[in-house]
């Protein structure tokens, strides 16, 4: 399960990444970043067992589901390295010095579960056999120390199953977006293996008055330098009309190991890691409609530079 939530008039949000561990399926583990005013981050990596079926728990963070397809809470009370953008994408991130941190969100859902497998058929991916998305308003408040801000605006969240091996996937590009005013959406994925050939590249828009709208065309502006998230100026194209364009205003960075090892930071330690650059972004549609969430690019670490747009 990911989670973002994202304030745009504060500059604040939190980051989630929470999954079972193969060796012991009850067993949870979970990255956990508040993304702070002026690059600062305070990133945790949990574990833990839940007391119940409502959703994952490790002790630092609780997520339920309250209402199926509808409404979810998240909670956090714990504490994480004191650190920022630029650094997780250098070194792990988890051992160094720490600032406890806390947050209540409630997600009221705006858009319908987009269910790859039941829209599109697509039950073969490498790193999942079901993999569904869904956007939200958000209401919470983030504190750290004697300081708060309230996390009222957007959120998203994905949810896949099925074992995961990274093994053959050489990278991908996966964002999302939801207009606070008018509860638009647009999400899209393009992932490819090692070898650059591309295995999926599916594009979706959501609006209450048009429903889900599908497109098997789009593509997204790529990884120049994971320590900055260049380029910061994003470019993404739905279908073969629809030009949506912005900038990444906050990120981290995180990495995965084969099979499924989860790394707070730059896995530097290894030969060749995926790196995943994890952007909140501000994206504007033609009209002037303004929305706001995640760009994730992700690329074997020997795959960088990658600018061009896939």
């Amino acid at each position: 399960m990911y989670f973002s939530v994202w304030n745009p008039d504060a500059g604040v949000g939190v980051w989630i990444h929470t999954g079972r561990c193969p060796e012991d399926p009850d067993l949870w583990w979970a990255q956990t970043a508040a993304l702070l005013p002026d690059g600062a981050l305070l990133m945790d990596m949990s574990w833990g067992r839940p007391v119940d079926r409502r959703g994952p728990s490790t002790g630092n963070l609780t997520v339920r589901c309250e209402e199926p397809l509808t409404r979810w809470t998240l909670s956090f009370d714990g504490a994480g390295e004191a650190t920022t953008t630029e650094r997780t994408a250098q070194g792990p991130v988890g051992a160094g010095p720490c600032l406890p941190f806390a947050f209540d969100v409630e997600l009221n859902a705006i858009s319908p579960v987009w269910d790859m497998d039941r829209a599109l058929g697509i039950t073969d991916l490498s790193w999942a056999h079901m993999h569904h998305e869904q956007a939200f308003r958000t209401t919470g408040e983030l504190r750290v120390g004697e300081r708060s801000w309230r996390l009222d605006g957007v959120g998203f969240r994905d949810h896949s199953h099925g074992p995961r091996d990274f093994t053959s996937l050489g990278g991908d590009h996966f964002f999302n977006v939801v207009s606070p005013t008018t509860g638009r959406v647009a999400h899209g994925l393009v992932n490819w293996r090692q070898d650059g050939s591309v295995d999926h590249r599916t594009f979706a828009t959501y609006s209450e008055s048009d429903g889900y709208q599908l497109f098997a065309t789009g593509s997204m502006i790529g990884l120049q330098d994971p320590v900055t998230h260049s380029p910061r100026g994003i470019t993404v194209h739905v279908g073969d009309d629809l030009v949506l364009t912005g900038e990444v205003l906050h990120g981290l960075t995180v990495s995965l190991i084969e099979p499924n090892i989860n790394i707070n930071g730059l896995a530097a330690f290894h030969p060749d890691p995926l790196v995943l650059t994890e952007s909140m972004i501000r994206l504007e549609w033609p009209d002037g409609d303004v929305a706001y969430g995640m760009l994730e690019r992700d690329y074997r670490s020997r795959l960088l530079p990658s600018p061009e747009a896939r």
